[in-house]
């Protein structure tokens, strides 16, 4: 790439967000409470989108059914999530053992987890932006949000 300005600023951004990306992976092994980057987006997720379901969750992400199937049994397992109760589960034949249609919900600990992990990449953010301006983290945070509303 890198013929013109902007090509080079383009994978400048890619390369910082790359970077981004490893070093909230290699940080989520050392906290206390570790969750990986996937379990915290899933349980994020669930926390923050009422109703939300294992095909919500592949749409929002644009993943595999089955590949969410399987983070969420391993959510189930580390007893960060749980089905939650439905009147209407015996109703429908979508809402069968396999949990598929079923609404997801965070346990007690899941939330607790959830609280901890962000607490912590939120300490680590606000460290790496010690000596900037208010000014400057808010535009900043302006530009992350325009490349993140991006379709």
């Amino acid at each position: 790439m890198n013929n013109t300005p902007r090509d080079g600023g383009i994978e400048a951004v890619f390369s910082q967000l790359r970077e981004i990306s490893r070093r909230s992976n290699a940080r989520s092994r050392i906290i206390d409470h570790p969750l990986t980057f996937v379990e915290h987006s899933l349980l994020r997720f669930i926390a923050t989108t009422e109703g939300a379901r294992a095909t919500d969750i592949a749409t929002a992400f644009s993943l595999n059914r089955s590949t969410v199937s399987r983070q969420i049994n391993t959510l189930i397992r580390l007893e960060l999530v749980q089905y939650q109760d439905s009147e209407n589960s015996a109703e429908s034949p979508t809402h069968g053992p396999s949990g598929r249609g079923k609404i997801l919900a965070l346990t007690e600990r899941g939330h607790s987890q959830l609280a901890s992990s962000t607490a912590a990449h939120q300490n680590v953010v606000q460290e790496r932006l010690t000596g900037w301006t208010d000014a400057e983290i808010t535009s900043f945070a302006a530009a992350l949000a325009r490349y993140n509303a991006a379709e």
